[in-house]
């Protein structure tokens, strides 16, 4: 499926029509995750630092973060339609997903935007749950959102940028870098996630414990008097 999607882009790098379709992938991308998001503008972005006639950085960041945005207010508005029961009922890796994703959205709120964007398959989730929730669109949702796209895009950019910059008429081994850097970046913030969680887990435990025990002392006070 990636391959499908980046050798005809790969002919489009120094057309204009690579505006167009940059902008159309990430609108699909975000309510249907059927490859790395990441990939198209990685290779934008590798073409961008290497030839002097591939698309200019800029409008690529522009092009994608607007195209993203449009995708998850659909997403949005999808969820708002079908409502919370049907996300959560649809297979259990989907509804895992889902509870991941909520659960974040709950804990962070509008800030969550930032996050489920790099987790995959919760950019989707994420604004469909939001759009479930009600979520208020104009004075949360948009502004948080055109934040986080903005954010998704610059790094998707930048790193195959880098790769470019790296490797110049070597387009393959740029884009390998600009993966890996990639999966590497999503990996920490996941890991950085998943070590955030387990401690506040582990305070709420101890809190919870502590509670407990102040219960049991009480009782027996009362018991002895």
């Amino acid at each position: 499926m990636l391959d499908a999607v980046l050798a005809p882009l790969e002919h489009l790098m120094t057309s204009w029509w690579i505006y167009p379709a940059l902008f159309g992938l990430c609108t699909l991308d975000a309510f249907v995750p059927v490859f790395p998001s990441e990939a198209p503008l990685i290779l934008a972005g590798v073409y961008a630092a290497s030839d002097p006639n591939g698309p200019q950085l800029v409008l690529v960041v522009l092009v994608a973060t607007l195209g993203a945005a449009l995708g998850d207010h659909l997403s949005y508005g999808i969820g708002r339609v079908v409502g919370a029961r049907s996300l959560g009922a649809h297979g259990s890796r989907r509804a895992r997903t889902f509870e991941k994703v909520s659960r974040v959205l709950h804990e962070r709120g509008s800030w969550a935007l930032l996050v489920v964007r790099f987790i995959p398959g919760g950019r989707s989730v994420g604004t469909m749950s939001l759009g479930a929730a009600r979520y208020p669109l104009l004075r949360q949702f948009t502004p948080y959102d055109l934040l986080a796209t903005l954010l998704w895009a610059l790094h998707g950019c930048l790193i195959g940028y880098i790769g470019g910059r790296a490797f110049g008429d070597n387009h393959l081994a740029g884009i390998l870098t600009g993966m890996g850097l990639a999966m590497a970046v999503a990996a920490l913030l996941e890991g950085v996630r998943h070590v955030r969680t387990k401690r506040r887990m582990t305070r709420e435990s101890h809190a919870a414990s502590g509670d407990s025990t102040r219960d049991a002392a009480s009782s027996v006070e009362v018991s002895q008097s």
